[in-house]
């Protein structure tokens, strides 16, 4: 700094010492002008107070000093005035302006110390500026080799954006050119499909062609044959007709039972023709083609047909009666303990004579209802879990059953198991048939809903939900589930869409579709049942009563074969039955179930309610 002062021109210094100078030069101007008043003030105090002294120090204050001669020359010379007072007068404003002066003695010194202060701080911040210098010397450096990058980069980029600029266009001169050699691929594809379409449609009239030939040459042969035992007797004979309607043979038959032990039957061309039809005829579980079923195995005598065969077809194919009016059930029948563990599901079959038990011992029980009593007929295992629910084909020959063990399984009633559905994560809570014996829904507790394809054992659908389902019913046009969330989901058939949404109370434990799907019933934890208008999508009525509570959150309700009355089971064993066209308690049935109601199933005949409970126990209702 000392050299620096002592050159030449100050011009020459660098800028940040020419900035420190004039800081210093500014700071103390601002000083100086602040104090530089009450400098002058201060001095012209000093001087009064000096010039005072000296009066003071030739005038003495006190007047008995004074001769008498020289106090009557003093007052005199004055010529009357009072000198005394003007001494006294003036030794007050000395002690005043000595007050003043130590005031501002002390200003002084507080001043003082206040500039010693602002000097340190002045050095402390010097200190920094020289520091901010040095930092700034650096950081400009780093921003020289940080320019010299960027320049480099923005050369390498503008060399980068000219491939990608010719990348840019060789890619649309490619994609120009698949997107005309897509549409002439689309353009040959439906070419080819029209042709294929064509080619199929004129095989097809071919078939229909020959198989109406071939029917029309085996109906004339079966009309001409007779079919009789080696010994002609006509009480015997069977006479067979068959008629056409819509190209699905129809066999009316009539056969005099005495004579079947002796009975041969003849008929193999025709009934195997029928056979094939039959066999064509996938799509029409039962009904001509059952019938026709029936009569071939009835007439069947080889000697390896057991006779059991005949009473299985009997059972389980041929169709009951369909209830039109159901009267109320109120007669216990048979009741007893027919599983090891808790019961959770029962289901009827289609045609009234067969029950489906299922529970947490991981079996299926198939029961006999002959003569008002439960027999047991057969045993389905080979679930891994407890069954959650069970449902029946329309035909009557497979039982679907849902499982904690994350599957469906299927059944033939033989005892077979013939498939088991497997992708489900979690508990499988509901499993039902869709739209015939080919399709199945499932419902878990993994939020998804799966639809299947039985013939493959395939998922060919799988929903997700952001709320566990706990039953699931199919309709002709959607998928129906219920969830925890309280909510009812309907899903397009065609797609994974919700096409609406219905929100009850608490979350849904069963749900329940009337024959002509047009109404829905569900059950819910806050003990209430909600009758659905499908129609209108709202809800019709709700079904409460005083001592009715759900037991559990699989609590199956259920309506009566036409309609009339809900069926629910509670907590406390006892059953209750409304009326639905009323929208009050009909009756309510106890005494008979002492632990919780889980499920009840009404038969399609309207003769029988079976309801099952937590203790193990099945009871039969019927209303004669």
């Amino acid at each position: 700094m000392a050299a620096w002062s002592s050159s030449g021109d100050p011009s020459s210094r660098p800028p940040w010492r020419r900035h420190i100078g004039r800081q210093l030069r500014a700071r103390d101007h601002r000083e100086k002008s602040a104090f530089q008043e009450l400098i002058q003030q201060y001095n012209k105090l000093l001087e009064k107070s000096s010039l005072l002294k000296e009066l003071t120090e030739t005038l003495p204050t006190d007047p008995l000093v004074f001769p008498a001669g020289q106090v009557h020359r003093l007052r005199a010379s004055t010529s009357g005035s009072n000198l005394l007072e003007d001494a006294a007068t003036q030794q007050r404003e000395v002690e005043d302006i000595k007050t003043f002066n130590g005031k501002l003695a002390c200003d002084a010194c507080s001043l003082k110390h206040q500039v010693e202060e602002q000097d340190k701080k002045l050095s402390e911040q010097n200190s920094r500026v020289k520091a901010l210098w040095e930092r700034t010397a650096l950081c400009c450096a780093e921003r020289d080799t940080l320019e010299e990058n960027v320049n480099v980069k923005v050369e390498a980029n503008a060399e980068l954006k000219q491939e990608y600029d010719l990348l840019l266009c060789r890619r649309q001169v490619v994609e120009e050119t698949l997107q005309k050699e897509e549409l002439e691929a689309q353009t040959v594809l439906e070419q080819l499909n029209m042709l294929k379409a064509v080619r199929a449609e004129n095989q097809n009239k071919i078939n229909e062609r020959r198989e109406h030939h071939s029917w029309m040459t085996h109906r004339k042969n079966a009309l001409r044959k007779t079919v009789s035992d080696s010994g002609y007797d006509p009480t015997s004979q069977i006479l067979v007709s068959v008629c056409w309607s819509n190209a699905i043979p129809i066999i009316d038959f009539h056969l005099n039972a005495s004579s079947l032990e002796h009975s041969s039957v003849t008929l193999s061309g025709s009934l195997e023709s029928v056979k094939k039809q039959r066999d064509r005829s996938l799509s029409v579980p039962h009904g001509p083609a059952k019938v026709i079923e029936v009569f071939k195995k009835l007439f069947d005598f080889s000697p390896k047909k057991e006779q059991e065969s005949l009473y299985t077809e009997q059972t389980f194919y041929l169709p009951s009666s369909i209830c039109v009016v159901c009267g109320l059930p109120d007669k216990v029948v048979s009741s007893k303990e027919i599983h090891d563990s808790e019961i959770h599901a029962v289901k009827f079959s289609p045609n009234s004579r067969v029950v489906a038990t299922g529970g947490t011992d991981r079996v299926v029980k198939l029961w006999e209802v002959t003569g008002g009593i439960l027999q047991e007929y057969q045993t389905l295992e080979g679930s891994r879990g407890g069954i959650t629910s069970i449902e029946f084909d329309p035909s009557g020959l497979y039982v679907l059953a849902a499982s904690f063990d994350g599957a469906a399984h299927l059944w033939k009633l033989d005892g077979k198991a013939r498939e088991s559905l497997t992708g489900h994560s979690n508990k499988v809570t509901a499993a039902r048939f869709k739209m015939g014996s080919n399709r199945a829904v499932t419902g878990s507790k993994d939020r998804t809903v799966k639809e299947w394809d039985l013939q493959k054992a395939a998922c060919v659908r799988s929903i997700s939900v952001t709320s566990y389902c706990t039953d699931v019913v199919c309709c002709d046009s959607c998928i129906i589930s219920g969830h925890c969330d309280k909510k009812i989901r309907f899903w397009d058939s065609r797609s994974e869409s919700c096409i609406k949404e219905v929100t009850l109370e608490d979350k849904i434990t069963s749900l329940f579709l009337n024959q002509d799907q047009t109404q829905l019933l569900s059950c819910s934890r806050d003990d209430t049942l909600s009758l659905i208008d499908l129609r209108l999508g709202n809800i019709l009525q709700e079904f409460r009563a005083e001592g009715f509570k759900c037991g559990c959150d699989w609590t199956k309700a259920i309506l009566s074969p036409d309609g009339s009355y809900a069926l629910a089971g509670s907590v406390d064993g006892t059953i209750f039955v409304w009326n639905v066209l009323k929208g009050c308690l009909e009756r309510s049935m106890s005494g008979q179930h002492s632990s919780s109601v889980n499920a009840v199933t009404w038969s399609l005949s309207g003769s029988y309610v079976v309801s099952v409970d937590r203790g193990r126990k099945a009871v039969l209702w019927s209303e004669f």
